[in-house]
């Protein structure tokens, strides 16, 4: 299990240490849903359909072959996830 798992799936020192982190943070997304919700802050429609795959937990849980799965099953349909052979996945570490 790597360092980050251990300390996201437990309670340690360091989820101790963060969590006053952790309530600003929530406090700011609750200020953000806030001002979405209120019409000061919005979003945009892309012209394209976007698919977001996620999960709240990190690490090991199969997020990127998912995603090249997913392209190549849509690729193999005709579509083009992504443009000129790029596709995004994002990492956070």
């Amino acid at each position: 299990m790597a360092w980050i798992e251990r300390h996201w799936q437990s309670i340690t020192p360091v989820s101790a240490l963060l969590y006053p982190l952790s309530l600003l943070f929530g406090a700011a997304v609750k200020a953000r849903r806030g001002l979405y919700a209120g019409g000061i802050a919005t979003s945009i429609r892309l012209p394209v359909p976007v698919i977001v795959v996620g999960n709240i937990t990190v690490g090991g849980t199969g997020k990127t072959p998912l995603v090249l799965w997913l392209a190549e099953f849509l690729s193999a349909r005709g579509l083009k996830p992504g443009r000129s052979d790029s596709l995004l996945v994002a990492r956070y570490w």
